[in-house]
């Protein structure tokens, strides 16, 4: 009983130190964040895929036995993951290529750095912190590691796993496939890997000033306000001004892995970057988290990678690439990543402009 009483007042004592200490920061701007921060993660919670015991098949029937569920969920993503758009096929781009310097320690420490903490980890189990415990030791070890890989073009086997993680959309039946938006958890050692290369690419190439979405400097938050200064200028002038929204359904699931490659040729990147990128979606499988544990593991074979760091740069060369001729100086066109805003003063000339897009 007295060994009772001791461990209940040490918890007493713990949570008031917690509370007591909590209460100090709220009067800090890095504590109000924290405390958002919380807040966010307990909605987030009420809505989490691990609270949805039972979902629907195709047919609309619900499943309530966990192997089916798994199965379920497996395959929808095997389905989504390897389905390309429609295309004509690419032309014939020449590699570029060219000298590539060895990465530095000091590219490692920066991007090491800029990578946040406190996310969720891939199969591995290896979080960014882990790296950052290391000190110098381990920029040193992860730049030595880095400089094998981009001398063979081969990265470790086991980081082409990944676990799937469906994320509700906050929209529709929460017992549909559909309505949620898969991310993939990868090795954040691969992904700092990833930070390295990107940080090269944006360096070596040009993103189109139309564009942005997933462009430092830019914010898809300068683009609604060049919209809405437009719209105010127009009405005050009674000038006519029409727009057409474009959302392209599940671009970045659906992006073909060989108009990647030819997207970053056409755009000059010297060809080891090219065999790079090509050897991190090589042999790619993945597999979904579920309340039950995971489906089993499938390949995937189309589209970038969601919540890969290097997926945002190459679904915009890609955008970039195949839009060049139809792209008009902003505002006229204006790519908030795969959403597209065309405007024009004539309503005709806003429907031509729509029909060259859809062709």
């Amino acid at each position: 009983m007295e060994a009772k009483r001791a461990v209940k007042q040490t918890i007493a004592a713990t949570k008031s130190a917690h509370y007591e200490d909590l209460y100090q920061k709220l009067s800090t701007r890095e504590g109000e964040k924290a405390v958002y921060r919380l807040a966010c993660a307990r909605n987030a919670a009420t809505k989490d895929i691990h609270i949805v015991k039972t979902i629907k098949d195709s047919n609309g029937m619900a499943l309530q036995r966990e192997n089916k569920i798994c199965k379920c969920w497996g395959e929808y993503f095997h389905t989504l993951l390897n389905e390309e758009n429609a295309r004509d096929a690419c032309d014939e781009t020449p590699p570029v290529s060219g000298p590539i310097h060895a990465i530095t320690k000091a590219e490692v420490n920066l991007t090491l750095r800029r990578m946040k903490n406190g996310k969720a980890v891939g199969p591995d189990g290896i979080p960014t912190e882990a790296w950052k415990a290391c000190g110098t030791t381990g920029v040193i070890w992860l730049t030595v590691l880095f400089n094998r890989i981009l001398e063979s073009g081969k990265m470790p086997d086991a980081w082409r796993s990944s676990t799937i993680a469906p994320i509700y959309k906050k929209k529709g039946d929460v017992q549909q496939c559909s309505n949620y938006r898969g991310i993939k958890l990868l090795s954040h050692t691969m992904k700092l890997w990833e930070r390295v290369i990107d940080a090269r690419l944006r360096a070596a190439s040009k993103v189109a000033p139309n564009q942005f979405g997933f462009t430092p400097g830019r914010s898809t938050t300068d683009a609604i306000f060049t919209l809405r200064i437009l719209i105010e200028k127009h009405r005050e002038k009674r000038q006519p001004l029409h727009f057409a929204f474009i959302d392209m359904e599940k671009a970045y699931d659906r992006v073909p892995r060989d108009l990647i490659w030819w997207a970053l040729r056409k755009k000059r990147i010297p060809e080891q970057y090219v065999r790079i990128i090509q050897d991190m979606y090589s042999k790619a499988q993945a597999a979904v988290r579920t309340c039950y544990g995971k489906s089993a593991a499938f390949p995937v074979t189309v589209g970038v990678h969601q919540g890969s760091a290097l997926s945002p740069y190459l679904f915009i060369a890609v955008l970039n690439v195949i839009c060049e001729d139809l792209l008009e100086p902003a505002p006229w066109t204006m790519l908030y990543a795969d959403d597209i805003v065309l405007g024009s003063r004539d309503q005709r000339d806003l429907e031509r402009k729509l029909q060259k897009w859809k062709d």
